[in-house]
């Protein structure tokens, strides 16, 4: 006679095999995780260079009908490249994110009108979408991206048709599921799930499915970053993603976390481009990433002090008799990072404006500041204008606290 015991032991040695299985999954993409954020981050600083360079040549020669296309054609290539970019920094949980809190039930209706003109018309699209889903805090054109990624993947796998299902629910993760899930804090979430009928993957691809530039299909077109995207937007977003597979079919599960209700959207107002004689103190380390915004931040009537790393900045601070504006890169070479060079010039110059830039996104706006003042943030690449813009905002903003 088979004990109660006996019953109960392989079930719990197969309930831990599937927790280590989980847990070493994930520090495997963990780790990928932080060299595709690595490379991704130097590849921003180049883009930004040739993208800074670009723009300048434009205004020194005027295109003529023959080299009009050559420029168009190179900030077509930049634009791509910046997606690319874009996808692996989602993957390495870098990407910039907007989040905010918006309707998950809505956000799925109205994509799946884009969804349609996507997908082939032998593709039903079904929506299951629970009342108690309700809000979530996150970046939504990047629910929006992910949802699309996950509906051409599903495609993909339906060449001869089939359905395409989007789910949502309400789920409370409370310690047993953060035990379970590596990373899945005890909070509410909302689920969305998103099932095809196609032909489904096996456990050897399911297990590397989230992986950069991991994909079966070589003639599709795409880069292989789509479902890499969606687990790090998910987990970017202090959620989590996770796929499944038969031979029937494959589900992804996206845990969002949940917000009780929306906040009032902030408007935005128009701000003036330009400078007026102020003196930047600009810190970068890459030499052409820091002669290109110098001659930038010329070209916008700002004087530029530059610097390589904070040691250099600071003995230019006790030497320079007018600092209007700190800009610097987040991640510098030296004692001090780009943060904490930001602290350490506010004591030396209080109520100095300070702007970060990186071509990593952890280093949000809200992350950066010392006793709970803000530092301005703008994210590498970044163009001309958008420079001048957040420059005067900061300047204004500084303004008017003072």
């Amino acid at each position: 006679m088979v004990s109660e015991v006996d019953r109960v032991v392989p079930f719990l040695a197969a309930a831990g095999r599937r927790k280590n299985d989980k847990l070493g999954q994930a520090q495997n993409m963990e780790a990928l995780g932080q060299i595709t954020g690595g490379i991704a981050h130097e590849l921003n600083n180049m883009l930004l260079a040739i993208n800074l360079n670009l723009e300048a040549l434009s205004q020194e020669v005027l295109p003529t009908e023959a080299t009009q296309p050559l420029f168009d054609g190179a900030q077509a290539a930049i634009e791509q490249a910046t997606n690319i970019i874009l996808q692996l920094l989602a993957y390495s949980r870098r990407q910039p994110l907007d989040a905010a809190d918006f309707d998950v039930n809505r956000a799925v209706v109205e994509t799946r009108t884009l969804l349609r003109l996507v997908l082939p018309a032998n593709i039903a699209i079904e929506t299951d979408l629970s009342p108690h889903a309700a809000w979530v805090f996150a970046d939504r054109s990047q629910f929006e991206m992910a949802l699309l990624n996950l509906a051409l993947n599903a495609g993909d796998a339906m060449p001869r048709g089939g359905t395409l299902t989007i789910e949502t629910a309400r789920i409370d993760a409370g310690d047993s599921d953060a035990a379970i899930q590596p990373g899945l804090a005890p909070r509410d979430y909302a689920l969305i799930t998103v099932r095809d009928t196609g032909t489904g993957m096996a456990p050897a691809v399911s297990a590397r499915a989230f992986e950069p530039f991991f994909t079966t299909k070589s003639d599709c077109g795409r880069s292989g970053l789509g479902l890499s995207q969606v687990y790090g937007y998910a987990k970017q977003s202090g959620g989590y993603a996770e796929i499944g597979s038969q031979s029937s079919g494959t589900t992804v599960r996206l845990f969002l976390p949940c917000r009780r209700a929306a906040k009032p959207a902030r408007h935005q107002v128009a701000l003036p481009s330009g400078g007026s004689g102020e003196t930047v103190l600009l810190v970068e380390d890459a030499p052409l990433v820091r002669r290109a915004v110098t001659r930038m931040l010329s070209d916008l009537g700002y004087q530029v002090l530059a610097a390589a790393d904070a040691e250099e900045a600071l003995k230019i601070i006790e030497g320079a008799a007018q600092i209007d504006l700190l800009f610097t890169d987040v991640m510098l070479p030296g004692a001090l990072d780009g943060n904490e060079l930001g602290a350490v010039v506010r004591q030396l110059r209080p109520g100095i404006p300070v702007l970060c830039t990186s071509g990593y996104s952890e280093v949000r706006a809200e992350d950066l500041g010392d006793r709970g003042r803000r530092f301005a943030f703008i994210a590498k690449p970044y163009t001309k204008t958008l420079l001048a813009r957040q420059l005067r905002a900061v300047f204004d903003r500084e303004a008017v606290a003072s």
